[in-house]
């Protein structure tokens, strides 16, 4: 886009700058919503309770993990939503207004859930980790073989 904006660009290189620009966000928005398109009716057929966007977002990071779509044919519009993404989350704001009443009700058990979800997490991956960083001490004990070596 930059260079559709330049002073010295011809109108040739404006317009296929311009048409580049549109045809990579275009792309990158057409594979988006296929993903999310797959992962709706992959969610529909199959009975799990797994949203399709989680399905569709799961199907997107295994196309590009295994390289069979190349980063920079979404990172254009991947990009633009990044830069827009508080205004996705608009809605989501006003539905939980609409239901303030209902959390004022319910606002000890929301609490304790949140307080309590987060301890465990943190607990249970304190663990983890620590099991997994585990170090077994050597042993101090010398082998016949180490005894039998003089240097």
């Amino acid at each position: 886009m930059k260079h559709f904006l330049a002073k010295h660009a011809t109108i040739k290189h404006r317009l296929y700058s311009l048409y580049y620009t549109l045809f990579s966000y275009g792309r990158g928005l057409v594979i988006l919503t296929l993903s999310l398109w797959v992962g709706d009716i992959i969610s529909k057929i199959l009975p799990i309770m797994i949203p399709g966007s989680i399905i569709g977002l799961l199907i997107l990071f295994f196309l590009l993990a295994f390289q069979l779509i190349p980063t920079y044919w979404i990172k254009n519009s991947c990009n633009l939503f990044m830069r827009y993404m508080t205004l996705l989350f608009i809605p989501a704001a006003m539905g939980i207004m609409d239901n303030y009443s209902l959390l004022l009700q319910n606002w000890v058990p929301i609490i304790f859930s949140c307080v309590g979800g987060s301890l465990i997490v943190l607990l249970l991956t304190a663990f983890l980790a620590e099991q997994c960083h585990k170090v077994e001490p050597k042993s101090s004990t010398v082998s016949q073989e180490d005894e039998d070596y003089q240097p």
